[in-house]
């Protein structure tokens, strides 16, 4: 067991919480079983058993994951798809599971869906793996009609697998679809080159000489592909569909039967018949036939059907042939819409013209464009409509193309908006401020500016216009709270209380103002005073949720933290279910007391809610972190930037925690879209400059750093990144006198920690010094006793690190972070009993976090209980397959077990674990013993 613990608190290195546990030897010897099937390709008998053991454990990973695999290759990829996804619910690495998943959203017609699916990116997988998952991409965006972006995938994978036929064969549908038909021989033809008896290629040149009209050369490459692949299923309906022009018509029927055979589902062999029965003269089967393709495709689910324009043209022409052209309508329009050159634009066109939509038809046969004449009232409201979605650029763009034309007071306003949700705020406050010298009386114009103003605190600037709109509006209600506002923040208590109170005279309803005067009693020192306003208010009104989250709030203020939680769970109960503020307030006060699992809870429910709102994908985030899924948590923060209007302060956090999960990358260039807008954004800087460090690029680090020097000279943490970077220089000294200005300038828990952290005997003596001195005074700071207990472990003096661990269970008693690393502690101590019990426990508060599981299998495999701790070793692997030390276990577990095979595939995935292995010493033993 490695000597160094498994946790950090400083990384916030937990892991995802749920229901899984160590399997039962029933759930083992069916999911073993399975494995053994599959890889000897029954299907059906994998499937049994594979779900035999979800029966016995609905949370077992590998099993789920096996499920999806089995699903896809039996052409189920629905069940496909579910299995998988619930496999990287459950926590399972990316690597395992692009593939599979991929194509079983191909299959499914979920194109739209992949591209945008952060499970799905195209990074941080091996190389082997990212080719061919970047060729599923390039297959979804033909499908989607975004050639240019295909081509530049496709070319992307094959520098990635040169000497694959698929990265060749990738291209084949673009060059057919643009009747580029040289181009789209010379790729099959490449691949074939590659791999002369791939039947993927033979069926790829023969289609190439039938799109030619070469039709002995197709039927030969078919011939030869269904020879490597007799149920090869695009190869018969191809070779069925040259028979049937030939008027070979057994051949044609024998084809067809093998397809359906095949893919009992599929609407081209019907279609087929239908053709086929008609050239014998025996209409009743055709028509029969033809039904059939229509209640195929009436029956398949839209998705299915939305990127298939061969089985939506099948759709069309058999509804056509059915005398029902009002259904072939929408099945022709989708064709036409994936592929303009389609010739089903002639028969909708036709229908069209039939149905009485001339002018629909001619448009349908003819290339124009239409011109949408644009008054500047209606610019302004679409660009408020572009900007409350979004798209802020296009709503500038279009405020300024008005302002071209015409100067308005209401353009300026809402240009100065647009600007506002880009997070530029100097500018939005120049063109609100020009938008109210010109029309001084606007309202909402007015209402903006002082918001702007009160948010970035220039109080002198909002209080003359919070006052101007009073005076022009004495009896709005909602202005003079806006001016209270202004006075609560100006410390102007006296004053605040009289504008709530006007407010509240005009508008009794207007709750605002009520919350408003219980913050006002809260920060003067009645918080009795609060809690009566905002009980009384929460009796008038039980279903608004505003009265429960001030409630909420103020008990957390008095540290009343049972208090606060019930208040929000009855705000959940009442918010609309849009609403996600009780929800997200929840989730902070959980992790705050840093009860993971039920954060965890809390996060799942809202993300349920607001599956596409940015707030409640980083709160999942933040969550998944909290429970050491770093993993997932990096791909919610990509799908959270996605969906997050711009806003500097919002866009630093993203990146903050960016870098906490390990996506360097993604948080410099969320990062330099804060520092395009705003240069000097403090945090910004700060987050750059320490990005820039752990990427090695010290000399932009040290630009940064210079520039934060200027704005926050005597902040802890602009000391503590200046610390940073003289390590990063391998200058230790200036290191230590950098961390020592930081921790006079502002002592706190983050400059001990770093203290703690710095190399060199001597500093390490003294900072630990300081560490127990801290304590002595702060005997709460869990933070600093949590290093304390880790630094001393690694200094192998178990006896005070157990003890420190041992004060931190008291107050957290079921911390799965430290009940694991005082496990671990307990082992090294040769109390393998007190160590297993400690585990379990940490299992039970923590059952899908790898690390958990690993230390709990290693303890079982140190009792001899192999074959219970494989199962574990197989969950924590799935989740974390980088890990080299869980690797290194698992193989030495299942080398114990006889299984020298895979045992070899885990020792030396292991050793050559980029991350390095610390049990180096015992897997080169191990792998000395498998040879």
């Amino acid at each position: 067991m490695s000597h160094r613990p498994l946790f950090s608190l400083l990384a916030a290195l937990c892991l995802i919480c749920s229901n899984a546990s160590a399997q039962s030897p029933k759930t083992s010897r069916y999911f073993e079983d399975a494995l053994k099937r599959y890889a000897s390709k029954d299907l059906e008998g994998a499937a049994v058993q594979v779900r035999n053991a979800l029966q016995e454990d609905r949370k077992f990973l590998p099993a789920h994951l096996l499920l999806g695999k089995v699903s896809l290759e039996s052409g189920n990829p629905g069940a496909a798809e579910a299995a998988l996804q619930e496999a990287l619910a459950l926590g399972a690495s990316r690597t395992e599971v692009v593939l599979p998943l991929g194509k079983a959203m191909m299959a499914l017609g979920q194109q739209l869906k992949l591209v945008d699916d952060p499970a799905l990116r195209l990074e941080g997988l091996p190389n082997d793996v990212l080719a061919q998952l970047i060729l599923i991409h390039a297959a979804a965006r033909i499908d989607l009609g975004d050639e240019r972006k295909a081509l530049a995938l496709i070319e992307q994978a094959r520098g990635l697998a040169p000497g694959d036929p698929q990265v060749w064969l990738a291209e084949v549908p673009l060059h057919l679809r643009a009747q580029a038909f040289d181009a789209a021989q010379r790729a099959s033809e490449r691949a074939l080159q590659l791999k002369p008896n791939d039947s993927d290629a033979l069926y790829s040149l023969a289609s190439v000489f039938h799109a030619k009209g070469q039709l002995d050369a197709a039927l030969s490459h078919y011939d030869r592909a269904l020879a490597q692949a007799p149920e090869h299923l695009e190869a018969l309906v191809a070779r069925a569909g040259i028979a049937l022009d030939r008027k070979n018509l057994g051949r044609a029927r024998a084809d067809i039967d093998l397809a359906r055979k095949k893919s009992p589902k599929d609407p081209r062999a019907d279609y087929l018949s239908a053709l086929i029965s008609e050239a014998e003269g025996n209409r009743a089967a055709s028509l029969a036939a033809m039904r059939r393709v229509t209640e195929l495709l009436g029956s398949a689910p839209a998705e299915f059907l939305r990127f298939r324009p061969q089985v939506l043209m099948l759709g069309g022409l058999a509804h056509y042939a059915l005398n029902e052209p009002g259904k072939a309508r929408p099945y022709l329009e989708s064709v036409v819409k994936l592929q303009p050159r389609n010739p089903s634009a002639k028969l909708l066109a036709q229908i069209l013209m039939r149905e009485g939509e001339v002018e629909n038809g001619v448009q349908m046969l003819e290339t124009y464009l239409r011109q949408v004449p644009q008054d500047f009232q209606a610019a302004a409201l679409l660009a408020s409509a572009h900007s409350t979605q979004g798209r802020h650029t296009k709503a500038v763009q279009l405020m300024e193309q008005a302002l071209r034309s015409k100067d308005s007071a209401e353009l300026h306003s809402v240009l100065g908006l647009s600007m506002l949700r880009m997070g530029k705020i100097d500018t939005a406050q120049q063109e609100l401020e020009r938008a109210w010298k010109s029309q001084p009386g606007h309202t909402a114009t007015g209402v903006s500016l002082t918001m702007l103003y009160l948010r970035s605190k220039q109080l002198t600037k909002a209080l003359p216009v919070a006052k101007s709109l009073v005076q022009a509006q004495p009896q709005q209600a909602s202005l003079h709270h806006l001016l209270g506002m202004v006075l609560a923040a100006q410390s102007d208590a006296a004053g605040a209380r009289s504008s709530f109170e006007r407010a509240l005279k005009l508008d009794p309803k207007l709750h605002e103002a009520t919350m408003s005067l219980a913050r006002l009693e809260a920060r003067t020192g009645n918080p009795a005073a609060a809690l009566s306003r905002l009980e009384a208010l929460h009796r008038t009104e039980e279903k608004l949720v505003e009265p429960l989250l001030e409630l909420a709030s103020l008990q957390m203020r008095l540290d009343r933290i049972d208090q606060a939680e019930r208040w929000l769970e009855r705000a959940i109960t009442v918010a609309a279910p849009k609403d996600l503020r009780p929800g997200l307030a929840l989730i902070d006060l959980r992790l705050k007391r840093n009860d993971a699992a039920k954060a965890m809870e809390a996060a799942k429910a809202l993300l349920a809610k607001g599956p596409d709102d940015p707030l409640a994908l980083m709160a999942y985030a933040r969550t998944l972190m909290a429970n050491g899924q770093m993993s997932a948590a990096k791909t919610y923060l990509v799908q959270t930037g996605r969906h997050l209007p711009f806003n500097a302060d919002a866009y630093a956090e993203i990146a903050g925690l960016q870098i906490q999960v390990g996506d360097l990358a993604g948080a410099v260039f969320t990062l330099s879209k804060v520092l395009e807008q705003q240069p000097k954004h403090a945090d910004a800087l700060t987050l750059m400059a320490s990005a820039e460090i752990d990427r090695g690029g010290i000399t932009e680090a040290a630009k940064y750093l210079s520039t934060l020097m200027e704005v926050r000279p005597k902040q802890a943490r602009t000391h503590l990144l200046a610390a940073e970077l003289s390590m990063a220089k391998r200058l230790p000294e200036q290191a230590l006198a950098s961390l020592r200005k930081a921790h006079e300038l502002q002592p706190s828990t983050a400059t001990v920690m770093r203290l703690m952290l710095h190399p060199g005997a001597a500093a390490q003596a003294s900072s630990r010094q300081l560490a127990e001195s801290w304590l002595r005074s702060r005997p709460k700071d869990h933070t600093v006793r949590l290093a304390l207990a880790e630094s001393l472990a690694a200094q192998g003096q178990l006896a005070p690190s157990r003890s420190h661990y041992e004060q931190l269970l008291q107050a957290r008693p079921n911390d799965a972070q430290l009940l694991n690393n005082l496990a671990q502690v307990r082992l090294r101590q040769s109390e393998v009993s007190e160590a297993l019990q400690l585990a379990e426990k940490a299992v039970k508060a923590a059952p899908q976090m790898p690390l958990v599981l690993d230390t709990y299998a290693w303890i079982l495999h140190h009792k001899g209980e192999n074959e219970k701790a494989l199962g574990l070793l197989r969950d924590a692997r799935l989740r974390a397959p980088d890990h080299a030390e869980i690797r290194f276990h698992l193989a030495a577990v299942l080398h114990k077990l006889g299984r020298s095979a895979e045992a070899k595939t885990e020792v030396s995935a292991a050793l050559a674990a980029p991350a390095g292995l610390e049990s180096v010493k015992e897997a080169q033993a191990l792998m000395q013993a498998l040879k």
